[in-house]
């Protein structure tokens, strides 16, 4: 039967309109899960985007006069490592300084591995709010519930620990390593009481909070710190996290220095593979701003405005310094210096990794003054 002018128009009507609909979800819907796995927006015409992934691995010169002031400030601080610059979410700068591995003659790059140090406290924190979220841990659980024999375990919270507010600390580190329980066992055997728990005064930088908060984990989970990790952030989310022993072995992989290339620093597993949960892995510039992208932007957890929670007086929370509009992360382990400056939306970042570090020598107020720089640019 012949459709009439009519009804052909009609047809012709709603096809435009089922194509712009499907044309505008695909603009308006940039993160999506395909199979539980997540794509920072796949779908992006600029190839300096930070929220394209193939940008994040490329080095990319500077992208404009500005961009190119702060090389030259790189430069002239004799900063080594690679650095990741982005500015109203579009990557400026992406570029290694000095070498990943002087004896070798290979220099650092987008693709150059460094440890993360401290910086991982934050993926432990946020592996504990996924814990949270599904209702197997909350902000209030006790200490005592997972290790009663800890001095004020009954008075100290998930809460307390991720802010550093437990009154712990760690004075002595074992000298051989076990396996990850044995550590954390240690450390809760170890933990000795500097200050009170949860109130803020007093307040200590102890990375026994951590380990405490990685074996939490362990015990809810039945599965080992370090497979849990590579679970979540790698099977999941495709951060590329390498352990330890991953790192050591990469062809990417940098050396940590002292103040010269002539002094590089021995390999210490001990010292590495005792750091469970609170610093002993690595990755790229690019794969670590992808990490904080997935917070801000609230997929791998919820909105983290919980997490980030600071005690009264104080600015730490979840492994990152919070200090009003954007966040503060830092690292050091012998011979590697992370340093990450960030807005609190993400759009705004400077993470500094570096395979340099020696005693009064710091690359963090480098970071500081180049954000504060960039973020001095009014929004055009």
């Amino acid at each position: 039967m012949k459709r009439s002018q009519k009804q052909q128009f009609k047809i012709r009507k709603w096809s435009v309109f089922l194509i712009l609909v499907c044309t505008m979800g695909l603009v308006l819907w940039p993160n999506r899960l395909n199979n539980g796995q997540y794509t920072i927006n796949p779908i992006v015409d600029d190839k300096y985007s930070a929220n394209s992934m193939s940008a994040l691995k490329s080095n990319i010169s500077p992208q404009n006069k500005f961009a190119e002031t702060l090389d030259k400030k790189l430069q002239s601080e004799n900063y080594i490592g690679t650095a990741l610059i982005v500015h109203h979410n579009e990557i400026i700068l992406q570029k290694g300084y000095g070498e990943a591995d002087e004896k070798m003659h290979r220099d650092n790059d987008a693709s150059t591995l460094f440890q993360l140090a401290s910086i991982e406290k934050s993926m432990t924190a946020v592996l504990i709010m996924q814990q949270i979220e599904s209702g197997k841990l909350s902000f209030d659980t006790k200490l005592s519930d997972y290790y009663p024999n800890v001095v004020n375990a009954n008075r100290i919270t998930i809460s307390d620990l991720i802010t550093m507010t437990s009154g712990l600390s760690q004075r002595i580190q074992p000298t051989t390593f076990e396996s990850e329980e044995d550590n954390i066992d240690f450390s809760a055997v170890h933990a000795v009481k500097i200050g009170e728990p949860g109130t803020g005064i007093g307040w200590s930088y102890q990375p026994v909070n951590y380990r405490l908060l990685a074996g939490i984990l362990m015990k809810l989970t039945n599965k080992t710190f370090a497979v849990l990790l590579n679970q979540v952030f790698n099977n999941t989310y495709h951060l590329n996290v390498r352990n330890y022993q991953d790192f050591i072995n990469s062809k990417h992989r940098s050396i940590g220095y002292d103040n010269s290339y002539d002094k590089a620093y021995s390999e210490n597993q001990v010292v590495y593979n005792r750091e469970t949960g609170t610093g002993n892995v690595a990755m790229t510039t690019g794969e670590l701003y992808h990490f904080y992208r997935l917070m801000i932007d609230k997929v791998i957890i919820k909105p983290p405005s919980q997490l980030w929670q600071t005690r009264t007086g104080e600015t730490y929370a979840a492994g990152m310094y919070h200090e009003g509009k954007y966040l503060n992360a830092h690292g050091i382990l012998p011979g590697f210096e992370p340093t990450v400056v960030i807005s609190n939306n993400g759009q705004d970042a400077v993470i500094l990794l570096s395979n340099q570090y020696y005693k009064n020598h710091s690359f963090q107020p480098l970071a500081r003054e180049l954000f504060t720089k960039m973020t001095a640019i009014p929004t055009k």
